[in-house]
């Protein structure tokens, strides 16, 4: 819930930067009329005189209110945000490991060995900007073939495959930025990497995993042969910031695949060896 609040905190940050040139400008209702529609004037900052702005839908009226709203809203989530810190802050996790590690040494158990380890701490602050503007990209985009998307990994994201959803969920439980299928063009054609990722070692490079995970039939694997030829044609390398995984004969995931990758390029101490 707190990254939630935090995510949602940003995408408003982003919306008041992009309204920066309303800053100040105080709106002022005049006539209604019967319809419903209503007239605006605007008092602006460094403009003596009022300026005569339209109905609701101008596009000044229109912005004025959303920055408004995005402001108010801003100041009620960071309250709700400094409240839910302050909470987890003093909260004490009872699971079975960390209650084990409060007693003293000879009454330690190792039977917690396998079990799922908490999500690290909340993103950092670029990492959230980045993982706020991306998610911001695809949402001008309508879902491809979204009857396909019919897997929900750890955070309710619909996903295409079961693969697919070991591969977000082991990145949820690490606390990696990541962002499914966010649409980019190259060459003109659109394209809809499995995974874009925000490196944790510098917070600024960033690598795409693609799954294959059908890449045993043959009208899948020409599919696959297209999409490579189109990353070569960018600045997207294979094997240095561009990844492909795949099924097995068998149509499962070696996770081991997924979590070298993510330790060299992304997050070193990731430890998920309960996967193995």
């Amino acid at each position: 819930m707190l990254n939630d609040l935090r995510l949602r905190e940003g995408r408003l940050s982003l919306q008041i930067k992009k309204l920066k040139k309303y800053e100040g400008w105080r709106l002022e209702k005049g006539q209604t009329l019967k319809s419903g529609t209503s007239y605006y004037s605007a008092v602006i900052p460094g403009i003596e005189r009022k300026k005569y702005l339209g109905n609701d839908l101008n596009p000044d009226v229109i912005n004025v209110k959303k920055l408004q709203y995005a402001k108010a809203a801003t100041s009620i989530l960071c309250d709700d945000i400094r409240l839910l810190e302050n909470l987890t802050s003093n909260y004490v996790n009872t699971d079975y490991e960390t209650i084990n590690n409060t007693l003293p040494i000879s009454y330690r158990t190792n039977i917690s060995k396998g079990v799922i380890p908490s999500v690290l701490p909340g993103l950092p602050a670029k990492a959230v900007n980045w993982k706020v503007e991306e998610e911001e990209i695809k949402a001008k985009y309508p879902p491809y073939k979204p009857e396909q998307l019919k897997h929900p990994a750890m955070d309710g994201t619909m996903m295409r495959s079961k693969s697919e959803v070991i591969i977000a969920n082991i990145m949820l439980m690490a606390g990696i930025p990541f962002v499914y299928e966010v649409p980019m063009r190259i060459d003109g054609q659109l394209l809809l990497p499995d995974f874009k990722i925000l490196s944790l070692i510098d917070l600024k490079s960033v690598i795409i995993i693609e799954h294959q995970g059908m890449v045993f039939v043959d009208d899948y694997a020409d599919k696959f042969i297209r999409s490579v030829k189109l990353y070569l044609k960018s600045d997207w390398i294979p094997n240095q910031n561009l990844f492909f995984t795949f099924d097995n004969a068998k149509e499962t995931l070696d996770v081991r695949q997924v979590t070298s990758l993510l330790r060299k390029y992304v997050y070193p101490d990731l430890k998920l060896d309960y996967y193995n």
